[in-house]
């Protein structure tokens, strides 16, 4: 067996695991336990946090979750700064190790009406379909950076799109939230 398909085959591994996990011990797995690990150890609890971010873009699971259970423990700017920390270096690793670790076969299969949709619109207005894409809540994020690494579009430019995009979605996720709770 290649290293390809072992680091793919660990990956699904983790993935699954880590959902059955979830979805078999709910009151265990919660991520509320950073907000206890957050009082006495504030900093270790960001980067936990920090690295569920970067190693959610391997999972594809949508970062919202994450954003809505740091809105309950950290202050709103640094919630800001490490989320979109989080996503962008999740992005990084999607822009990279996309094709490595199989995502092409798997966006191509299941999101491909949208993959070829993406690669014809980005041919000429690359930053403003990545920025727009990213700031649609209901559209992975990780779908146009695998399609912007896919056509060689600079990871710069792919990056400064998520930015743009999820930073505008993020603060109006945090500070709204934010706003709802103090009510």
């Amino acid at each position: 067996m290649n290293s390809k398909k072992l680091a793919f085959y660990l990956w699904m591994l983790l993935a699954i695991g880590g959902i059955t996990a979830y979805f078999l011990y709910p009151g265990e797995i919660n991520l509320l336990f950073l907000e206890d690990l957050s009082e006495e150890y504030h900093y270790v609890a960001l980067i936990i946090y920090f690295l569920l971010l970067s190693a959610r873009g391997l999972t594809m699971i949508p970062s919202t979750p994450l954003l809505l259970a740091g809105v309950l423990i950290f202050d709103p700017l640094e919630l800001f700064i490490v989320n979109m920390t989080g996503i962008l270096s999740s992005s990084t690793i999607v822009y990279y190790f996309s094709k490595f670790l199989g995502f092409d076969s798997y966006f191509e299969t299941k999101h491909g009406k949208y993959v070829r949709k993406i690669k014809r619109g980005l041919t000429d207005k690359e930053l403003p379909v990545i920025v727009g894409w990213s700031f649609f809540p209901l559209v992975p994020t990780d779908l146009i950076v695998y399609v912007g690494s896919s056509l060689k579009i600079p990871v710069l430019k792919c990056l400064l799109g998520v930015f743009v995009g999820e930073s505008i979605l993020n603060a109006f996720y945090i500070f709204s939230t934010n706003l709802i709770l103090k009510l």
